[in-house]
């Protein structure tokens, strides 16, 4: 494979092409929210649920490790955003604003009652936050892994795209590793990913904008996971901006009073991939923290 770098996204070309071939079993169940339907997959019991937006380029197949530990003692339940996994393709532009609307209507069309654990990695960040922002009594705890921030563009100074097409894996930072994360996924599963991500960089310009003007979470137990492997290394310049990019997650830690700030000292940006096991323990800290503060 040959990688295609533009500044701050790194696309990987494929050079086979993509035969057709039948879905794999669906895991959990679809739900119309409003001429098209979207994919979420439940386990496990309890209350706060833990919802989980995923990465650029991601389905909820990945996080399937995950979710497989959370379930043991409590519920989960992970979303397909439009055209990823089973969900069908849904209307442009891709924005997190109209991500957050879908969830919300998903969760209401397939009973999943409040209160939820926010998780939400890379991109999905985005998404979870303005969900908070708009339904704050209905957020119990959020977890934040390696999330997009809404000034990072501008602090990088990267011009976005309104209308990207190129065809690739959509890799947030350079030299990521996410790509062989992929390397077993079905085809099919992987071919429905690169033209879901390719809709959302289009519209990522308008998704941080939207972030900024809707930036206030409610204060709930909030935990930051950034990544302890560099993305960025070399010369001087970019090991600044790596720095800036720590220091934006950093400034992530300050939209609740109740925060803290971990790292996956193994991982770079897969941090789903590469160490999921500092996910499941800041999800289980949370998960502790909303119940002991309902009990209160």
């Amino acid at each position: 494979m040959k990688a295609l770098v533009w500044p701050f996204l790194v696309f990987w070309s494929v050079s086979t092409p993509i035969l057709a071939a039948e879905f794999p079993a669906i895991p959990g169940q679809r739900f119309d929210v409003g001429g098209y339907q979207l994919h979420i997959h439940c386990t496990g019991k309890g209350s706060p649920t833990v919802l989980v937006d995923v990465g650029l380029g991601d389905d909820s197949t990945d996080w399937l490790p995950i979710q497989q530990a959370i379930s043991q003692n409590s519920r989960i339940c992970v979303f397909d955003r439009a055209g990823y996994g089973w969900s069908d393709f849904g209307p442009a532009p891709r924005t997190s604003k109209r991500i957050a609307r879908e969830l919300e209507i998903l969760l209401e069309e397939a009973d999943i009652p409040a209160p939820y654990v926010l998780v939400g990695h890379s991109f999905g960040g985005y998404n979870i936050r303005i969900f908070a922002a708009n339904n704050p009594e209905m957020v119990a705890g959020m977890v934040l892994v390696d999330a997009s921030h809404e000034d990072q563009y501008n602090q990088f100074k990267i011009k976005l795209p309104n209308n990207f097409n190129r065809r690739g894996t959509i890799m947030i930072l350079p030299k990521s590793t996410d790509s062989m994360a992929h390397a077993d996924k079905p085809p099919v599963l992987r071919e429905r990913a690169f033209h879901a991500a390719r809709a959302e960089i289009s519209a990522l310009e308008q998704s941080a904008v939207q972030v900024q003007q809707n930036a206030a979470i409610p204060v709930v137990p909030l935990i930051v996971i950034s990544r302890g492997k560099p993305e960025w290394y070399g010369d001087l310049v970019l090991q600044q901006r790596e720095k800036t990019w720590i220091d934006l997650q950093q400034d992530l830690t300050r939209l609740s009073p109740i925060s803290q700030h971990m790292f996956a000292h193994q991982s770079g940006h897969a941090i789903p991939h590469e160490q999921p096991e500092i996910i499941i323990e800041a999800i289980e800290q949370v998960l502790t923290q909303a119940n002991a503060r309902n009990i209160l």
